[in-house]
């Protein structure tokens, strides 16, 4: 018999679950909790921690915020190059253009003084023709630095000077001495392009363009003071020769030449005479007058300089082989030199330059100097002129450097009108010893005031070799035609030329002044 259904048993409601595995379930006692979101969880908000919930600002404000950041990253910038150190030139260009100063400071020793006392005396027409072959080489000397490069131009300029110089201690005949003058002269202007071309090279290292001036003014104020102290020392050496070789002359000759070549003596008892020294000393001195008075070199000591000098210019050859540099110089600029207002404007006053840099070491060495206390009192008007040129030079740079250069113009036209007219109108005395080297020394303050004012217009920018070298032929030029003119004119001749001279000269430099500057206000 079958079995029977146990009657006992419940009806169970059907179980949402699925039955349990037979395996152990960690949850088996617990109920599994779902995930809660993240964002439904409350945090507790402490009072010292910052909510990280953006905070809806105003557009306005969103943007002022961003100028202060950007002004503050632009201050920030500001400040690291206003705190950055400039650029330094480098060490071995400061030293080679340093022994190049020091090379041109030597050269200037052994010629300047030698143009002026060969000036004085019989060399003038050979200076004439020396300055003569510089002015014609001058427009030309952009084209032979270029070829030929500074050093090579440099060291045979200062090899030349010193061959001249070797000449005059044997007895050279003038037939030789003529073409060595011309052949030096051959080299002047290529040696001043490439010594003002070597300052503008060192002021390219220099940084930006305003540092790049202050070191271009630098450099050419340290070749200025490097030249007026060759000016210094050459006299210096002048001085101590004529004491220890001196050569006292005949005193108080007096030997006028007439027009038909014949020869007077005057007497004693005329020479005495209270006015002789106005008649042939001073703005009354021609080329037909010749005074001797006081002391002089005598033949063993003349050699002696010469040569003196001319070891200076081979020592100043040596320095220059190792100081100039090697490379050639750039290309010349394309552009006219003629229609430069640089050349056009600036060669009156380059004129002018040459004109009283000649008188100085002529003429006025001759009838201002050893007219009036010989030798003796010469070597003093030169050396005076060397040291106030070279303090002049300095400072006159930096007032310039200032923009006052019109008013400097002004200054100097009317000092050196001043001291044109007081040696047209001074008498020479034996007991004023003191004024010509007073004179001389004012003399050389305003040429360096000149020397300042045009090197800082002509000198650097685009394209300044040409009309620079146009320049220097102005120069070379008047320095031929003043050594020319102590042959050939009177003293009061030739100042009245230096006046007309002054006028054009200061005429054209304004305008040329004028001018740049408003080429410059229409570039900025």
């Amino acid at each position: 018999m079958g079995s029977l259904p146990d009657l006992t048993e419940r009806t169970r409601p059907q179980s949402i679950r699925t039955a349990a595995r037979t395996v152990s379930d960690p949850h088996r006692h617990r109920t599994v909790i779902t995930q809660i979101p993240v964002n439904t969880i409350c945090k507790k908000d402490w009072p010292w921690r910052k909510s990280k919930a953006p905070i809806k600002v105003p557009v306005a404000v969103t943007n002022r915020r961003r100028d202060s950041a950007a002004s503050s990253v632009g201050a920030a910038s500001v400040r690291r190059l206003i705190t950055r150190q400039p650029p330094k030139i480098p060490k071995p260009l400061v030293t080679r253009f340093t022994l190049l100063c020091v090379a041109s400071g030597l050269c200037s020793t052994a010629l300047l003084p030698f143009t002026a006392f060969a000036g004085a005396e019989a060399g003038a027409m050979p200076l004439a023709i020396m300055h003569t072959t510089a002015a014609i080489v001058a427009p030309f000397s952009p084209l032979i630095l270029q070829k030929s490069g500074t050093r090579i131009v440099i060291t045979t300029a200062h090899i030349l000077v010193c061959i001249l110089l070797t000449a005059h201690t044997i007895a050279t005949p003038l037939s030789i001495l003529l073409p060595l003058y011309a052949i030096s002269g051959i080299t002047l202007s290529p040696m001043s392009l490439a010594l003002s071309v070597s300052a503008t090279s060192l002021a390219q290292a220099a940084g930006d363009e305003c540092r790049r001036k202050v070191a271009l003014r630098r450099g050419l104020r340290a070749l200025r003071a490097a030249q007026d102290l060759g000016l210094v020392v050459g006299s210096l050496l002048l001085g101590g020769a004529l004491i220890i070789w001196p050569e006292n002359l005949t005193p108080l000759q007096f030997i006028s030449t007439s027009i038909d070549n014949s020869s007077v003596k005057w007497s004693d008892e005329y020479s005495l005479d209270d006015d002789y020294e106005e008649r042939t000393c001073g703005s009354a001195g021609c080329p037909g007058v010749q005074f001797l008075l006081g002391s002089s070199l005598n033949a063993e000591g003349r050699r002696f300089l010469v040569a003196l000098w001319a070891t200076l210019a081979l020592a100043a050859a040596c320095l220059g082989l190792y100081g100039a540099a090697s490379t050639p110089a750039p290309p010349p600029d394309t552009r006219s030199i003629v229609k430069d207002p640089r050349a056009l404007l600036g060669a009156p006053m380059g004129l002018f330059i040459g004109l009283q840099q000649g008188f100085i070491y002529t003429s006025y060495i001759k009838w201002y100097g050893v007219c009036v206390g010989g030798w003796s009192g010469a070597w003093r008007a030169l050396c005076g002129a060397g040291a106030l040129q070279a303090l002049a030079a300095a400072t006159l740079s930096m007032a310039a450097a200032r923009g006052r250069r019109v008013a400097l113009a002004a200054g100097g036209a009317a000092a050196h009108a001043s001291l044109l007219l007081a040696l047209l109108r001074w008498r020479a005395e034996r007991s004023d010893l003191a004024l010509p080297a007073v004179a001389a020394a004012a003399w050389g303050a305003c040429a360096a005031l000149w020397d300042v004012l045009q090197a800082g217009i002509c000198v650097g920018g685009g394209g300044w070799r040409g009309p620079w070298s146009a320049t220097l032929s102005a120069r070379h030029a008047g320095l031929a035609l003043a050594c020319a003119a102590r042959t050939l004119l009177c003293v009061r001749t030739q100042l009245a030329a230096l006046a007309l001279a002054l006028a054009s000269a200061l005429a054209a430099h304004v305008t040329l002044e004028l001018r740049l500057r408003r080429t410059e206000r229409h570039r900025s």
